[in-house]
């Protein structure tokens, strides 16, 4: 009977960054941000020998530049050196950010690290007791784009446990990351389990064999890059999968957190506003997410290394206060999130806001009384519903705002021109351009 054996799967660690972060947070705030990244990989390591693994994969993207800064190899030879202590080997793809270009290391890597060849696929068996339990095959970029089709030539024989590791946009039309598509890889015959880089987002496309995921990004490091990322941890057997779970790593948190307010809440001025935005903040407590779309976190040693969340919070909802938000100046704004945060500053796990986005309306008027002094708001509801309902009149709309929108799915690939946009910004534009019409058209119109 085969051994069990396993392997975290891991990718985009992008040694030599730093976290982005608005304001001026404390000093030891800003000393974290400088090494999460770092701490990230640490983190990995000691994963991989706490739960004995037999091998790592990083599947691109080591550094964050081809031009390997020595604290960044250094930092990444002596975590290897430790795994090399307890018989942990790695292997290594580079892609688009770390691209081999045809040069040389800083320092000699350990005799555990691997790094799969630029020129043409690689493959390495795997050994545990004296036998092979898997064969690993892959192909670093040489330079910031991969235009072929490697994956083609990604041929072994079906007697073990086969993982192909590629650094893909897995975007047919993009000749910049590896062209091809999800069928494509499923095609490529006797894969087992798929391990990509590139995409920032961890997520399972297909749980059946072969297994293909993206690992994300462990240490999320701006606001597109949200949630608790982590590695794969997977056992497996023969040429099965036992079982397949998410190892949380990041320390730091990136989160976007939507606050509702209405008149309700008795908001009379910005200090109300800030002790509803304190309270609903401090009531956050960290946890993984539920099991969805096939993932599974674990939830071991759960908030250990957590530290804290860097936030995005987005205030939508009637209020009083609406027209002297929309007046607010820069000067303003930093001081409303400065006050926010010295609010935070005694919380177990830090808060920090690094940013608020307002999405407040001025308090409900009666629409149906405005119906009723004025047809033209019955044409504007028509209106509002058609472009909200129809899907054909949507896209339309879209088409209208221009070429400076795109949607933008991932970080990776995100054209800093454009504009992001997804459903809930589509319903928010149209969200406040119907509140803009009805209190320009009710003061137009001399209507109370």
């Amino acid at each position: 009977m085969s051994e069990i054996f396993r392997f975290i799967h891991a990718s985009d660690l992008h040694l030599g960054s730093f976290l982005n972060v608005n304001g001026n947070p404390k000093e030891e705030i800003q000393e974290l941000c400088k090494m999460a990244v770092y701490n990230s990989f640490e983190r990995i390591c000691n994963k991989a020998v706490y739960y004995n693994v037999d091998f790592i994969l990083i599947c691109g993207d080591v550094y964050d530049s081809y031009l390997r800064s020595v604290r960044g190899n250094r930092f990444f030879i002596n975590q290897c050196l430790t795994l090399n202590e307890n018989n942990i080997n790695i292997y290594v793809i580079y892609g688009n950010h770390d691209a081999l270009h045809d040069g040389q290391e800083l320092f000699a890597m350990p005799p555990n690290v691997h790094i799969l060849s630029s020129d043409k696929p690689e493959f390495f068996e795997v050994y545990k007791e004296g036998q092979v339990i898997a064969k690993i095959i892959g192909k670093s970029y040489k330079k910031r784009n991969e235009k072929e089709k490697i994956y083609e030539q990604y041929l072994l024989d079906n007697d073990v446990f086969n993982i192909a590791m590629l650094h893909t946009a897995l975007e047919k039309d993009n000749k910049n990351y590896v062209p091809c598509t999800l069928n494509d890889l499923k095609e490529v015959p006797n894969i087992d389990y798929w391990a990509l880089g590139h995409i920032h987002k961890l997520s399972i496309l297909s749980n059946v064999k072969p297994i293909i995921a993206f690992a994300g990004i462990p240490q999320g490091r701006d606001m597109g890059e949200q949630g608790v990322g982590g590695v794969f941890l997977v056992t497996a057997q023969n040429k099965e999968i036992v079982d397949m779970e998410v190892l949380p790593i990041a320390a730091v948190v990136y989160k976007m957190l939507e606050i509702i307010v209405d008149d309700v809440d008795n908001i009379e001025n910005y200090g109300d506003l800030i002790g509803v935005i304190v309270e609903a903040i401090s009531s956050l407590t960290y946890d993984v997410p539920e099991d969805a779309c096939g993932i599974k976190y674990s939830k071991k040693d759960m908030g250990n290394e957590f530290k804290g969340y860097i936030l995005q919070v987005k205030v939508k909802g009637r209020m009083d206060l609406h027209k002297e938000i929309s007046r607010m100046t820069e000067d303003d704004y930093k001081q409303f999130i400065e006050s926010i945060n010295e609010e935070l500053s005694c919380n177990k796990h830090f808060m920090w806001i690094d940013s608020v986005i307002f999405r407040t309306t001025p308090l409900k008027q009666d629409f149906e009384n405005l119906k009723m002094q004025n047809s033209i708001f019955e044409d504007l509801e028509e209106v509002i519903r058609t472009y909200t309902m129809d899907s054909e009149h949507i896209d339309q709309l879209v088409k209208n705002w221009g070429s400076i929108w795109k949607e933008q799915l991932y970080t990776e690939n995100i054209d800093d021109d454009k504009f992001d946009f997804d459903e809930e910004t589509i319903a928010d534009i149209i969200s406040q351009a119907r509140e803009l019409l009805i209190e320009k058209l009710s003061d137009v119109l001399d209507i109370t």
